[in-house]
């Protein structure tokens, strides 16, 4: 990151059911090589910790701040996201954090509220998380090229009906 730009850039994201379990882990490296489970049963102990010594509700907890490391937490009705970032946050962090929160939601619904604990069912969550890596740069440049209006993915394929990132049936809006 530029000294002189403060923008927030995500280094890590840890997408978590609300039971604690690690749902997928990626980072700006593309790296998925760690075991994460144990910082995602933290977050959660965080969460109840929190709720029980503040009486706050459910989810309460939003940001951590560390020196030179922050930690942002948008919160789902099943899951949450945490990101850690590095600069000041801004409504596009927030935003895009609430973004993918949601379309992690509409696209794994029944998971969300049916937790069997089978993470095979998950498949092609990590690649929604893996989308909060894309620069701003790269994303307005994209503009012009065709997207899901769910996701925001770029649909590179114009035969596609349905975008290979979230599902979403795009042929009723072509």
């Amino acid at each position: 990151m530029d000294a002189d730009d403060n923008s927030p850039e995500i280094k890590e994201a840890f997408l978590v059911h609300k039971s604690g379990c690690l749902i997928c882990y990626a980072n700006y490296k593309g790296e998925d090589n760690q075991d994460f489970d144990i910082v995602a049963g933290m977050l959660t102990a965080i969460q109840s910790f929190v709720k029980d010594t503040f009486g706050a509700g459910q989810w309460s907890l939003k940001r951590l701040e560390f020196e030179d490391r922050n930690l942002l937490i948008e919160l789902g009705d099943h899951i949450y996201l945490a990101v850690i970032y590095e600069g000041k946050a801004d409504v596009k962090i927030q935003s895009k954090c609430e973004r993918t929160v949601d379309i992690v939601q509409e696209k794994f619904w029944q998971q969300c509220h049916n937790w069997t604990g089978d993470m095979d069912e998950w498949a092609g969550a990590s690649d929604i998380i893996k989308g909060l890596f894309v620069p701003e740069e790269e994303d307005e440049w994209a503009d012009d090229r065709k997207r899901c209006e769910l996701c925001g993915s770029i649909i590179e394929d114009s035969e596609l009906t349905a975008c290979i990132v979230c599902g979403y049936d795009i042929s009723m809006f072509i």
